[in-house]
């Protein structure tokens, strides 16, 4: 088989439907791995406790840790994490369900972006600073790329949902 052969069959199976169907299955399904994780873990000490530098830092709740605990903010959102994750998982099911769990992931990562301006050390000042990351920036970054799987799996979701409904 020749090169032009090979890049003719890989361009083919690039092409196909079925890899787009696999590779939206991936998708979703590692994000609701992922959310879910974040979820479960949100009930253990580790973890409420650390993000609670970037919850008091939050554009949006630095206010919350004057209401309740690190430990009972923890419990409250572990929890939505979790129905996330559910919602995002029934698309196939309840497409409806998938596009409110597309907007709370969605708005999950925006919250959480938000905070690489808000929080002290994201940049790593021995190194210069902006735009070198600290690892609690580092940590924030991958955000980036979970807001745009959010992003399009509610995409995909709101088009089911149009599709059911025609």
């Amino acid at each position: 088989m020749s090169d032009n052969q090979v890049t003719s069959v890989v361009a083919d199976a690039l092409k196909s439907p079925r890899l787009t169907a696999v590779a939206g299955l991936v998708a979703r399904y590692c994000l609701v791995i992922v959310i879910a994780w974040f979820g479960i873990m949100k009930f253990t000490y580790y973890e409420s406790h650390g993000i609670s530098p970037l919850i008091a830092n939050s554009p949006f709740f630095s206010w919350i840790y004057d209401v309740i605990s690190i430990r009972t903010f923890g419990f409250l959102l572990g929890p939505v994490e979790l129905i996330t994750a559910a919602l995002l998982a029934l698309k196939p099911w309840y497409p409806k369900a998938a596009v409110v769990g597309g907007v709370l992931a969605s708005g999950f990562f925006v919250t959480t972006l938000s905070t690489m301006i808000t929080t002290p050390d994201v940049s790593e000042a021995s190194a210069g600073g902006f735009p070198i990351l600290s690892a609690n920036g580092q940590f924030l970054m991958k955000d980036i790329a979970l807001l745009g799987i959010s992003l399009w799996l509610l995409a995909d979701a709101i088009d089911a949902t149009r599709k059911r409904t025609s």
